[in-house]
């Protein structure tokens, strides 16, 4: 495909005349200076001002003192600061792809597997490439109503533009989808320290359920915890690139293993139906578990709950810019997720009915060592940018402004979020239950309901204005929503209630 000579591709060339295109306001534009800068208005010397080792004001610097070497010292640390600042610049097309991926790709992507067989092996492909189409539609709509109408919040937009009764039920439903990713996360972590422990030589203690909930904590202190510290979402680009990476090698090593394991075997007893239970291969799933498998699906692709947190930190913010950005992320997860729930459904076949990660040894195989540690890596940057969204409901819903509440007072929402996210994740037994609700209410609202009905109150919403691709497209992604949020719900639930 080539591209005009601006670079940027316009997906939907018939609203270049619905006010789309508006000057950023005020609250858009960022300042993509280096950091290493100097700014004069934020208390630096001027320029040609001598700096040199912390002192008395006015001390004079003497030679020989060790000052050279301080110099070279940091002029170091600001080469190598600048090297990554340019490899993935704070608001540029990598920051905000891999913020985007990093919401999808997390704890979802261990349920996959076990999705794939409630709902069988053509779903687990024909699923994520609905979702994928739909969600970029779904992203599209957001952005081009917040440059429209220079918005800043998920729950802002559904006061604009649906009332304030919407805009209260936004923010619960951001609030609840952020808030049980982050339990997700806090499980799989706990399943991650269970399959690395289970076939070890630690001590039974460290084996048992509460060493295993004590070791969680520890990892929850030490790695969670302090990225809920800062402010901004794209301070976590660096650590969403690197769990992106050991996401692709830990695919890479699901698919190895695959192939020298369980699919030899597994691909031998495929059948055209059946249940979870059932043995072998199924191409459909029947009954009850098939319908909960779009919801563990869409949970999986789920990064509308905090698009307007990375719109918002890029650098140049366009609708345009912003949909082709999340294509790139969008297909990026669907590589991700179908090669796990195809390839880990082909290793274990109906065995895998939770998370993944239990049914590898990774004490015997470093591979899969490695894997899992790289995948602690990328649930950590996972829950602090999804803590950064609950936060942000939290505070829409009772009228606060997050950026300009004082920083003690983020602290403490902070940590006693993700305290309570703790406790919950430490008790909470099945990931998938937590997947299952989580996709299908908050997930169908939010992903589908909400952003078509953004886009058909936004105004200028006609088939003449928007072009039948977008307006086939919107409708689709409502109707789309709706039955997803019904049948997944009541599956989910049912199930709960039956323990099936």
């Amino acid at each position: 495909m080539l591209l005009p000579s601006n670079g940027t591709v316009n997906f939907y060339p018939s609203l270049s005349n619905t006010g789309l295109r508006q000057e950023h306001t005020s609250w858009m534009t960022f300042n993509t200076k280096s950091p290493l800068a100097a700014d004069p208005e934020e208390g630096s010397l001027p320029t040609g001002a001598v700096t040199g080792t912390p002192g008395a004001q006015g001390e004079e610097l003497k030679p020989g003192g060790g000052q050279h070497h301080g110099d070279a010292k940091e002029g170091g640390t600001r080469t190598l600061a600048s090297c990554i600042t340019t490899l993935i610049p704070p608001g540029g097309m990598v920051s905000t792809v891999f913020n985007l991926s990093s919401i999808c790709i997390g704890a979802g992507i261990l349920g996959l597997p076990a999705a794939a067989n409630s709902g069988g092996l053509i779903m687990a492909f024909i699923y994520p490439l609905i979702i994928v189409l739909v969600f970029v539609q779904s992203l599209y709509c957001i952005a081009a109503q917040v440059e429209k109408h220079s918005l800043k919040s998920y729950e802002g937009m559904a006061r604009v533009l649906l009332g304030p009764r919407a805009a209260y039920a936004a923010g619960m439903l951001r609030v609840l989808n952020s808030f049980g990713a982050c339990v997700a996360f806090v499980i799989s972590v706990a399943d991650i320290l269970v399959a690395i422990l289970q076939n070890s030589d630690a001590p039974d203690f460290l084996k048992s359920v509460t060493g295993n909930r004590l070791l969680t904590l520890g990892v929850w202190l030490c790695c969670m915890l302090p990225l809920v510290i800062p402010r901004q979402v794209d301070s976590l680009r660096y650590i969403s690139t690197v769990g992106i990476i050991f996401c692709f090698y830990l695919m890479g090593v699901i698919v190895v293993h695959s192939c020298t394991n369980g699919l030899p075997e597994n691909i031998k007893k495929i059948h055209l139906s059946g249940g979870p239970s059932d043995d072998g291969i199924h191409l459909f799933g029947t009954g009850n578990k098939a319908i909960e498998a779009p919801a563990v699906f869409t949970f999986a692709f789920l990064c509308q709950v905090a698009s307007i947190e990375v719109y918002s930190s890029m650098a140049q913010p366009s609708v345009t810019r912003f949909t082709l950005y999340s294509a790139y992320a969008m297909a990026m997860c669907f590589v991700l997720n179908v090669a796990t729930a195809f390839f880990g459904y082909l290793d274990f076949g109906s065995k895998v009915t939770g998370s993944v990660l239990p049914m590898y040894d990774p004490v015997s195989q470093p591979a899969i060592m490695i894997g899992y540690i790289g995948l602690v890596v990328k649930l950590c940057a996972s829950y602090a940018i999804l803590m950064f969204a609950c936060r942000n409901g939290i505070y829409n819903v009772i009228g606060r402004d997050p950026d300009t509440t004082a920083f003690w007072e983020h602290c403490a929402v902070m940590v006693v979020l993700s305290v309570i996210a703790l406790v919950c994740g430490l008790f909470i037994p099945n990931i998938n239950t937590v997947f299952g609700f989580v996709g299908a209410v908050c997930g169908g609202f939010l992903a589908f309901i909400f952003p078509a009905l953004f886009m058909m109150y936004g105004g200028g919403f006609t088939l003449q204005k928007v072009g039948p691709l977008c307006y086939t497209a919107t409708y689709a992604l409502l109707i789309s929503g709706v039955v997803l949020s019904v049948f997944g719900t009541v599956a989910t639930i049912y199930g709960v209630a039956t323990g099936n």
